[in-house]
């Protein structure tokens, strides 16, 4: 089970609620240019395979599922683990200068607001474990 985030052109609104239904967005890029920004932000992750990518640690993992294009118009990071993922999250974000829609809720990624939002996942998936 994971937390996963939405990361593509995302245009200058300030939440999934303000898009309308006829948004078209662009590309981001060259799937290559991506995986080379992602790797200078955090060089641990592992792109053997260029459509699927690994960042992995002791607390957390991100999975970036790049898709098989070369040419990218978004791709999906799935986190599991702990809130030390969210630092590393914006660090990307930050260096690809993109946003990611969180999946749980309307709004962007933000790293003091997603902090919260992934402690809610967390607690979710825990008392789903749980059971």
């Amino acid at each position: 089970m994971s937390w996963d985030l939405y990361v593509q052109d995302w245009g200058d609104f300030d939440s999934l609620e303000q898009i309308p239904g006829d948004f078209e967005p662009k590309p981001i890029g060259n799937r290559s240019e991506l995986i080379d920004k992602i790797e200078v932000a955090e060089p641990t992750v592992d792109f053997t395979n260029p459509s699927w990518g690994l960042l992995e640690n002791e607390f957390f993992s991100i999975e970036f599922n790049m898709g098989d294009s070369e040419l990218s118009d978004g791709f999906v990071m799935h986190v599991r683990g702990n809130e030390l993922a969210i630092p590393c999250i914006g660090n990307i974000l930050d260096s690809l200068n993109l946003k990611a829609a969180d999946g749980s809720t309307p709004e962007f990624f933000d790293v003091v607001k997603s902090k919260k939002n992934m402690k809610k996942w967390i607690d979710y998936r825990n008392s789903i474990l749980n059971k």
